[in-house]
Order: structure tokens, then C-alpha cells, then sequence
């Protein structure tokens, strides 16, 4: 019985030694087993901080595929690739940062980057709006992109007085690098370009309107004045500059406002803005007749623009003739509901007609929206 254990023994000795040589040898054979999620995020956040981030991209993308909810992890990710101007593979990463934090303005604004770069700027549009409703918080760096982005997006859709809104974040930091003024010049000169559309010709020009509308914006208005003065020397015929020089003089000086804006319409009859101003600087100066005049010729191009509507009903009404005043100012809110001023003119007019409940109802829709008018355009709340 010893004997037959001792045989079986050393069949089991035999036996294991021949699993563990094949054990051995298909370890030898095998690939190594896949890295952990630990250590692939650890190396990747170690070549971010080093700044190897063609590395780093690679493993967070090796670390995202391990833990797909990893959220910081494609953040890094999309970091890494935009810094590498890899906008394509960036912007797929911030997508999924904004799946997995849909409330996190940073990752909506870059997102926008990447497709402005790639020149999706319908999607750029929506995803830096996002991004600013939710909040960039005090990054002044991406503040100042996501303004200047803004800016030019609203300048190239033909709407000058929003990007005009978003450019005036630049004056109040004090920012005057080249590109800045080259986009104010841009959207003064309401020149619906990007700036690599702008033909050579025409940049020296561009950018010495955008420091005298950076000036404009700074509130630097005796400078300004002295720039456009020069610039209309320089360039008499030269398109929407006289519109300018005029709304630049229009705070010190309306009579020499109006005639800048009237040498504008010589240039281009059917400037509606130059109307819209020169009406209103006329009314403000008592010169009922003549506002009128220009009133009715910007509504006769644009009847569907608000401020032409609402200085023309606000001149009836002055002169007695109540009913037709009530009815353009009606038209006027109508076209621009979130106008405050509109609703005010609107309510006076009710009031001199006895409508004491439309005056009432009016009044109301003025408060609460001068309550929240800093979201409004200043110059046409003006109007």
C-alpha cells in the first residue's frame, strides 16, 4: 500500500510539474494583462501636469474606455485635444463632458470653441449661448473668448447691434490687443465678415475704426471724436463711418450728429439706423417735422422695425393727434414686445385718451421689464 502511494505520489508530482511548464508556457505566449483604471488615470494625469499631452490624450482615452462615466477624465481628455488643435476628436469629447454635466457652462462654451474653429458656427452659436446662460464663472480668459466668438457670430448674421454689445466687454477690461479692435471695426463698419474674409485693402482702414469704436465703447468720447473726425477726412465715402462719427456726437452734440447722419444717407439713402438716429435727435430737438419726415421713410423701407414706429406715434400723440399716435406706438410694442420704452410711450398715450386700464396694464409691462433691461440693447431701449 506504501508503495502504490508513494507511485500515485510521484504521478502527482509528475502531474503538477507538467501543468505548471504549461502554465508557464502559456503565460510566456499570453499578452499582459490590460492596465487597471488607477494606474492608466494616474500616468495620464501625470502627463497632463507635464505637459505631454500627446500622451496624456492617449491615456485618458484609455482610462474614459475603461470608465465611461469618468467625467474629469473627458474633461482631460478634450483639454488635451484642443490644445493640440485636434478640434475634431475635442469636440466629441466635450460633448460627452456635457452629457455627463449638462449643467456646466465651461464644458457647453468650449464645445462651442471646437465647432467655431471648425467652422460650425450654427451649433458654435447655440453651444456659447449655452454656456453663458449656465454660467463661465471668473476665468477672464474664457470670458473674453467666448465674448469675442459671440461678438464675431453676431456680426457675420447682420445683427451689429448685438455684436456691438458683446465687443464692449473688451473696453470695460481694458483690453486693446489688435484683434479686439479689428472685430470692433468690423461690426461699426457693419461688415458682416470673419476676420480671414477681410480683403487686405480694407484692414488699415477696419482698425483704425475699431480703436475709434474701442474708444466709443470705453466711454473715451473726446478721443473718439477726433479719430472718426479724421477718419471721414481720410475716408469721406467710405460706408456706415458717417453713422458712426454721428452716434459718437450724439451726446455733445445733436445738431452736428444729424448732419454726419444726414451725409450717410447721401451715401446710402436707405440706411435705416441713420434714419432711426437722425429721427430721433431731430425729436429731441423740437424739430417735429423733420422727424417725422425721416420716421416715415425708414418705415416705408423696414415697416417691420419697431423704433421708426415708435418715434413716429410718439410725435402724433404730441401733436394732438391721439388716436394714429396710439395706433403706431400699438404697432411698436407689438414688433418689439421686450422693449421697456415702448410699453412706457404706449401707456402715456392711453393715459392722455382716458384708457385709464390699457395705461394701467401698460405701465405694469414697463416695470417689470426695466427691472431686467441690462439684457436688453441699450441703444434700442433708448429709442
Amino acid at each position: 500500500m506504501i508503495r502504490v502511494a508513494r507511485f500515485w505520489l510521484g504521478v502527482g508530482l509528475l502531474f503538477a510539474g507538467a501543468c505548471a511548464g504549461v502554465g508557464a508556457a502559456e503565460a510566456q505566449s499570453r499578452p499582459p494583462s490590460p492596465p487597471q483604471f488607477p494606474q492608466v488615470s494616474q500616468r495620464a494625469t501625470e502627463a497632463f501636469r507635464e505637459h505631454r499631452l500627446e500622451d496624456a490624450a492617449r491615456l485618458y482615452r484609455q482610462a474614459v474606455r475603461l470608465r465611461p462615466s469618468w467625467a474629469e477624465g473627458w474633461g482631460y481628455l478634450a483639454a488635451s485635444l484642443y490644445t493640440l488643435n485636434r478640434y475634431a476628436e475635442a469636440r466629441e469629447a466635450y460633448r460627452q463632458t456635457t452629457v455627463l454635466t449638462p449643467k456646466n457652462g465651461p464644458s457647453w462654451a468650449y464645445l462651442g470653441f471646437c465647432e467655431y474653429e471648425l467652422r460650425d458656427y450654427r451649433h458654435a452659436f447655440d453651444h456659447l449661448i449655452r454656456g453663458t446662460q449656465l454660467g463661465l464663472g471668473a476665468d477672464q480668459g474664457l470670458l473674453s473668448k467666448v465674448h469675442y466668438e459671440l461678438a464675431l457670430l453676431w456680426d457675420t448674421a447682420g445683427q451689429f447691434d448685438m455684436a456691438m454689445k458683446e465687443i464692449t466687454f473688451f473696453a470695460k477690461v481694458g483690453d486693446k490687443s489688435p484683434p479686439v479692435f479689428e472685430a470692433t471695426g468690423l461690426i461699426v463698419l457693419r461688415m458682416p465678415l470673419f476676420p480671414y474674409e477681410i480683403p487686405a485693402t480694407k484692414h488699415e482702414l477696419i482698425m483704425k475704426v475699431g480703436e475709434a469704436g474701442w474708444a466709443v465703447n470705453a466711454r473715451q468720447l473726446e478721443e473718439a471724436r477726433q479719430l472718426y473726425k479724421d477718419l471721414v477726412t481720410a475716408y469721406p465715402r467710405e460706408p456706415n463711418l458717417h453713422y458712426a462719427y454721428g452716434f459718437a456726437l450724439a451726446v455733445s452734440d445733436q445738431e452736428a450728429a444729424v448732419a454726419e447722419l444726414e451725409k450717410e444717407l447721401e451715401i446710402t439713402p436707405k440706411h435705416v439706423p441713420a434714419l432711426i438716429e437722425a429721427a430721433f435727435l431731430s425729436l429731441e430737438m423740437g424739430q417735429a417735422e423733420k422727424s417725422e419726415a425721416l420716421a416715415r421713410r425708414a418705415i416705408e423701407i423696414e415697416p417691420k422695425n419697431y423704433a421708426p414706429h415708435n418715434i413716429l406715434g410718439r410725435i402724433l400723440v404730441q401733436h394732438g393727434q391721439t388716436a394714429q399716435g396710439i395706433q403706431e406706438l400699438e404697432t411698436a410694442v407689438r414688433l418689439a414686445p421686450s422693449i421697456a420704452a415702448a410699453h412706457f410711450n404706449l401707456a402715456q398715450a392711453y393715459q392722455k385718451a382716458g384708457q385709464s386700464a390699457a395705461a394701467a396694464r401698460e405701465f405694469a409691462a414697463f416695470k417689470e421689464l426695466d427691472q431686467h433691461k441690462d439684457g436688453q440693447d441699450a441703444n434700442a431701449e433708448a429709442r
